[in-house]
């Protein structure tokens, strides 16, 4: 019988060591449900904070993605709330940081740039604007005002106010059509406004939009496009030259058909400011700069907003404060033109605040 190498006596470890190694176990254990509980927390808060990037343009999560804002300051409250437990700072960690990236990005548009804007107090003339005035070589000053007068009922006096006080060159109203228009011309008379509607007589003002442009704007042509679920105004021509100007109301992304249609009529304005020279855009486009449809079309144009610090100003609904709602109503214009003038203004009757701006264009 082969002999068989004799074997070690298991001497069994002592109860310190066995300590340590079960507080070894329990510390890697605890530090990894630490991690995976921040950084649950961390994409949850994404998720919530940018939603149409993980939605696509669907139903709900265009409208959530609106709220930006809002989420990412419940987020920071929320972080607050679990942040004084010692059991729940993991998840407070979490969602605090996906706040704070968040807030970095929003925190670009409240940024003011004096080089590429300014705001309506310290640039705006007394009185009227400085309008279709060169400013040297290639240059021309434009002031563009974009009002939703909620389906015609905006107070027709109110809106004249404005205009007689600010003397916009080119102006878009959606939700409005042939009545309104009727209405508003006969109290803005002596400004010698010219005004167009994108829908017949007899047509709710709710489906259309009307284009009114000042005397000095010249001889313009303007026509108008069924590409879009509201008919959109296109003037050319006059001081515009070759260049554009578009007043139009994207579908609201209420509903999965109506997001469908939004998208679209998004899709159609990205078009548009792809050209050469590059238009300018106003009206309610239903879109922040939180949407994703929306930054698409920000790749070719850039919104009168950036850089004046009013990124972030609410213009509906106009029945909350304007820190507390959300910017849906734009002036857009090529990435080359430069910001003199910007505000926000309150139109009695509509839901809305209007949109006002200034520019310097480029016209090569």
């Amino acid at each position: 019988m082969p002999d068989t190498p004799p074997t070690r006596p298991w001497n069994p470890p002592d109860g310190r060591s066995v300590d340590r190694r079960v507080s070894l176990v329990r510390r890697s254990a605890g530090r990894s449900a630490v991690a995976r509980t921040s950084t649950v927390g961390a994409v949850a808060t994404a998720a919530a904070l940018v939603p149409d990037r993980f939605g696509r343009a669907r139903f709900p999560f265009v409208a959530l993605a609106a709220l930006r804002p809002h989420m990412t300051a419940t987020a920071f409250a929320a972080a607050a709330v679990l942040a004084a437990h010692p059991r729940t700072r993991p998840l407070a960690a979490g969602i605090g940081s996906a706040a704070l990236a968040n807030a970095a990005a929003l925190g670009t548009r409240a940024r003011r740039d004096r080089r590429g804007g300014g705001s309506a107090a310290e640039n705006a003339p007394s009185g009227r604007s400085r309008a279709v005035e060169p400013l040297g070589t290639g240059v021309t000053e434009l002031t563009v005002l974009a009002a939703n007068v909620l389906v015609g009922r905006a107070d027709t006096g109110a809106l004249a106010t404005v205009l007689e006080r600010e003397r916009p060159d080119l102006v878009s109203l959606p939700e409005a059509g042939p009545d309104y228009r009727d209405k508003l011309l006969p109290l803005v008379a002596a400004l010698g406004y010219q005004a167009w509607a994108s829908t017949a007589p007899g047509t709710s003002d709710g489906e259309g939009v009307v284009l009114l442009a000042a005397a000095r704007m010249g001889a313009l042509t303007v026509t108008s496009g069924r590409e879009m679920r509201h008919r959109y105004l296109r003037a050319t021509g006059g001081a515009l030259g070759e260049r554009s100007f578009f007043a139009v109301h994207p579908e609201a992304p209420m509903g999965p058909t109506r997001t469908a249609r939004w998208e679209s009529d998004l899709a159609h304005i990205a078009r548009w400011c792809a050209e050469s020279p590059g238009p300018i855009v106003a009206g309610d486009f239903n879109a922040t700069a939180d949407n994703t449809a929306f930054r698409a079309v920000l790749r070719h144009c850039r919104s009168a907003a950036d850089g004046t610090g009013q990124g972030l100003v609410g213009t509906f609904p106009a029945g909350v404060p304007s820190w507390c709602g959300i910017q849906i109503d734009h002036v857009l214009v090529p990435a080359r033109a430069r910001t003199t003038r910007f505000a926000v203004l309150p139109i009695a009757g509509s839901d809305h605040r209007a949109v006002l701006a200034g520019i310097s264009l480029p016209t090569g």
